[in-house]
């Protein structure tokens, strides 16, 4: 080995080692520990004699590196919480002529604070020119629950691949947030993200929007036409938002873009071959709404090569204290406000209510509450509003007979405590009524089979 060979290895197994700004942690296929920098010692309190030999996921059961040797997949900048420190970390398999053997764990940013200066910089220096804003990336989509942690496995597939994806769930749930955040992660990330809502432009203007038109096609056109939304997503992204509600005329001609990757414009007579993704969301049962006739079957399967559900806020009310913290920080820089949380009850409070208008509703109200009060720990008890006062959600009329025949003589009773007295009284009355058929239930409450599931078992109903 000649010297500067000799010196380089010496320089790099420095930065390796004594390097406290970037952590380097490495496992082998059966996921024990092989190598261990100080950065990564001094965070787990723990010597490299102490760690090598040992399961990954005994030292940090969240590093995701099992999942990256298993999958063989490398993922970038998403957020890994030690010891109640967020770090930025990179993953990535280690392989030897094709064969799995380990994984590496290694530090972007040494914690979030840094993470987000350094972007604030870059969003500063280059966004001005972006006429449609920031878009969303990973670390925007909140929620650690059993349901978050799936759809961020699936969000992570997804951007892996250029097949269109459906994403499917409530109103208010953020499937705009996570297209977004897709495309940012895939290989188109560099190209066009165009957003189209079906349900807001008018049907008469919906195909010349998506495909353009030529000039003089119609009264009113634009001299020199226009380019259409797909035309502008060459490239790139076209997220087809509410897509239950576009007329079924349009899902023809949509269905022939997506089939024949090549479009004509309005009035013209040019075919124009395209490169777009398509992310299509809807807050529809589109499989109703092709029993209906008014969705069809063969778009709803060009569309759906991929799916995600993304879950109602009732389904993972554990997620909901994190979502409090990252909307009240952004309501803050919106308002220029203070406020840093909420009291201890408040939030059990908001964790038994169903949030029928699922994440939109709860910023909506923490807006409210951030406006209506003076402290920078925000209790319900002193607010004059509160979520459930229009409640339009338990507008039925077994809901309006729970409310009306539940007494509330305890006036020290909490309202959380009050709530899951009346919720199941109320998930009784109709199981009876459905003669003890959960399915019918469900659907009578208006909440998914599995949500029922789980308050039957959180509030011990056995029927």
């Amino acid at each position: 080995m000649t010297r500067i060979n000799r010196i380089n290895e010496t320089i790099t197994n420095y930065e390796l080692m004594e390097n406290h700004f970037q952590g380097i942690l490495a496992v082998n296929e059966k996921s024990e520990i092989i190598f261990c920098n100080r950065f990564f010692e001094k965070l787990l309190c723990a010597s490299e004699h102490e760690l090598l030999g040992r399961s990954i996921d005994d030292v940090l059961p969240n590093s995701g590196l099992r999942e990256t040797i298993e999958q063989a997949f490398s993922t970038w900048g998403e957020v890994l919480r030690v010891h109640q420190r967020d770090i930025v970390v990179v993953r990535y398999p280690i392989k030897f002529d094709g064969d799995q053997k380990g994984a590496i764990l290694k530090t972007l940013f040494p914690d979030i604070a840094l993470a987000k200066e350094v972007s604030a910089k870059f969003v500063n220096k280059y966004d001005h020119s972006n006429s449609q804003g920031r878009l969303h990336t990973c670390m925007d989509i909140l929620g650690e629950s059993e349901p978050m942690l799936l759809v961020k496995k699936l969000a992570r597939r997804a951007s892996r691949s250029v097949s269109n994806l459906l994403i499917t769930g409530e109103s208010g749930t953020g499937k705009s947030i996570l297209a977004e955040a897709i495309h940012n992660r895939s290989v188109r990330r560099n190209n066009p993200f165009v957003k189209v809502n079906c349900a807001a432009i008018p049907e008469t203007l919906l195909e010349s929007e998506l495909f353009g038109y030529d000039e003089g096609s119609f009264t009113g056109a634009k001299k020199k036409g226009k380019i259409g939304k797909f035309e502008l997503a060459n490239g790139g992204t076209l997220f087809l938002d509410e897509i239950g509600d576009m007329p079924i005329h349009m899902q023809a001609k949509l269905l022939q873009a997506i089939q024949d990757k090549r479009i004509e414009r309005v009035g013209g007579t040019d075919t124009i071959d395209l490169d777009v993704r398509i992310i299509a969301a809807t807050n529809k049962d589109l499989m109703q709404s092709i029993k209906e006739h008014t969705f069809r079957e063969d778009l709803f399967y060009r569309l759906k090569v991929l799916e995600i559900k993304m879950p109602s806020l009732r389904e993972r009310p554990e997620d909901i204290p994190e979502y409090i913290s990252g909307l009240l920080k952004c309501i803050n820089k919106r308002l220029g406000s203070n406020a840093v949380g909420f009291t201890e009850q408040s939030v059990e409070q908001f964790k038994a209510y169903e949030w029928p208008g699922n994440v939109r509703q709860l910023e909506n109200f923490l807006e409210q509450a951030v406006n209506y009060s003076d402290d920078a720990i925000i209790s319900l008890e002193k607010l004059d509003i509160k979520p459930w006062d229009e409640d339009h959600a338990y507008d039925i009329p077994v809901y309006r007979e729970a409310f009306a025949r539940r007494p509330y003589d305890d006036v020290a009773a909490s309202l959380a405590d009050s709530m899951s007295h009346t919720e199941r009284d109320l998930i009784i009355s109709v199981l009876k009524q459905c003669n003890g058929n959960k399915t019918q239930a469900a659907k009578a409450l208006n909440i998914q089979r599995s949500a029922l599931y789980k308050k039957l078992k959180r509030l011990q109903i056995s029927l």
